[in-house]
């Protein structure tokens, strides 16, 4: 198995799947951004041979490939690669075009607008007989003008094809939206703001699409709203509620979404699940993670067999555990870390500073718990946000 893996250094939790990909059998080829030596050394030494490049250029990932190929020649090993994959949606259209220039099985140039693109989505979604926001793509300033009189405010202006909440506006007022039209630049895609529970569908599929793992998470907020300053908050459920499952089980075929992870939102509204948008990759930060813990088993792994065929492919399906991320910031809070490490106990399964870059969606401390029990967990995390002004 000849894996070529792109950026491999970020984020810092995903080198997991090299680490796993090597001890499966797979041998690991990688591009990224980063100088090598900066890596871990288990990372260094899970990985055959690493090209440094800048993956937003295709000149340059391509040169970065013809001098992988010459070093494979070297080590007497195939010229070809049988899987390109970076589990990071900022370089799927990379790993699309990879695909195509060497004849790779999976994802093509001409598969990218309905896997990323937000007006894409909501046609298909529309196809799919469900409701959805109003919402459109914006032709010029006009077109905006004209759509946000008959969407009403407040509203959302994103990126029709964007990763988190980067350059992402809620917009109040016709006042703010004159003032922002002519700044946004192109490809911008107008929404009317809801105001719902956020939940997802999450998983993992197989190289036929089959269903390997089923996740769901409930969000405590947006995540404009930690962009903007919140303590972070979500958890992972126990049970995913059947109508989600139905729903997600049904984007996944019509997508159709193969040996990849995906991660689909949706809005929860009077007892209706409205879908968002979908991303074929794991969700992010720590996430992964949360569903190893709520599960007890090992995603990473259960990937890397999937990939080299080694071993069984099934995974844990039983949630043991409720598993939250809790985020802090640098407020005057009512525990210290210390004292919280003695309150949770061995519910505190994960606690660490996120990279910088996660800081402002994610916050800067990243507290993980867990508990069998939903409101024995919302309570641990209230004790670890609260602050003394609260109090």
């Amino acid at each position: 198995m000849e894996f070529l893996y792109l950026s491999p250094e970020f984020p810092p939790n995903f080198a997991k799947f090299i680490l796993q990909l090597d001890r499966h059998g797979a041998n690991v080829w990688a591009l990224g951004e980063s100088d090598f030596y900066d890596m871990p050394e288990r990372l260094r030494n899970a990985i055959r041979y690493y090209v440094r490049a800048d993956l937003t250029s295709t000149e340059a990932v391509e040169r970065a490939l013809e001098e992988l190929l010459y070093a494979k020649a070297a080590m007497g090993s195939p010229g070809r690669f049988d899987v390109v994959e970076s589990h990071n949606e900022i370089w799927l259209g990379m790993e699309a075009h990879i695909n195509r220039i060497m004849n790779i099985p999976g994802i093509r140039p001409g598969d990218l607008d309905r896997l990323k693109k937000k007006s894409a989505m909501k046609r298909q979604f529309r196809a799919c007989g469900l409701t959805t926001a109003r919402g459109e793509r914006l032709k010029d300033d006009a077109h905006g003008l004209e759509l946000a009189g008959e969407i009403g405010f407040p509203l959302i202006l994103k990126p029709d094809e964007g990763v988190g909440a980067g350059r992402i506006h809620k917009v109040i007022d016709p006042g703010q939206l004159e003032k922002l039209l002519p700044v946004l630049g192109s490809d911008y895609f107008m929404e009317a703001f809801v105001d719902a529970p956020i939940v997802s569908y999450d998983g993992l599929v197989d190289r036929d699409g089959g269903l390997l793992f089923e996740n769901s998470l409930t969000y405590g907020d947006g995540v404009l709203d930690y962009v903007h300053g919140k303590d972070t908050f979500f958890y992972v459920k126990r049970r995913i509620p059947k109508p989600l499952m139905n729903i997600g089980r049904q984007l996944v075929n019509t997508f159709d979404i193969r040996r990849k992870f995906f991660h689909f939102e949706f809005f929860f509204v009077d007892g209706t699940y409205m879908p968002i948008e979908i991303n074929c990759r794991p969700p992010g930060g720590a996430i992964l993670d949360m569903m190893n813990y709520s599960v007890d088993d090992d995603l990473y792994a259960a990937y890397a067999r999937m990939i080299t065929a080694n071993g069984r492919v099934a995974v844990a399906a039983n949630k043991k555990f409720y598993c939250a991320y809790v985020g802090r910031r640098n407020r005057d809070y009512v525990y210290t870390h210390d004292q919280l490490q003695q309150r949770l106990g061995d519910a505190l399964v994960e606690f660490g500073e996120n990279p910088k870059i996660f800081q402002k969606a994610m916050s800067r401390y990243r507290y993980i718990i867990r508990s069998p029990n939903r409101e024995r967990l919302l309570k641990m995390a209230g004790d670890i946000q609260r602050t003394k002004d609260s109090t």
